[in-house]
């Protein structure tokens, strides 16, 4: 099992939404209105962007973490403000 943990941007929120239930996840928390940071990329004002934000967390069979990640995979690096997804797949011991 992999546990995903997904990170986006708020319009994109439907996309992994869809994405986790064409891909067979058996179910799946989404935390809305969150806050994306990107420390990295202060603006000149000193103050570090923000952006809406999204979290995702699934404990899923390896192939279902595998045809999320395809599915999702082509929305990275396309916004305006990076990171606006980011698919982490962890090993997961135990679900109870």
């Amino acid at each position: 099992m992999k546990q995903l943990t997904i990170f986006c941007s708020a319009d994109l929120s439907a996309t992994v939404q869809e994405a986790l239930v064409r891909a067979g996840a058996e179910g799946f928390l989404n935390v809305p209105n969150a806050s994306g940071m990107k420390p990295g990329a202060a603006a000149p004002h000193g103050r570090v962007p923000r952006w809406p934000a999204e979290l995702f967390l699934a404990p899923v069979r390896d192939e279902v973490a595998k045809n999320v990640v395809a599915a999702l995979e082509s929305y990275a690096g396309k916004c305006l403000v990076e990171p606006c997804l980011r698919i982490m797949v962890s090993s997961l011991e135990a679900v109870y």
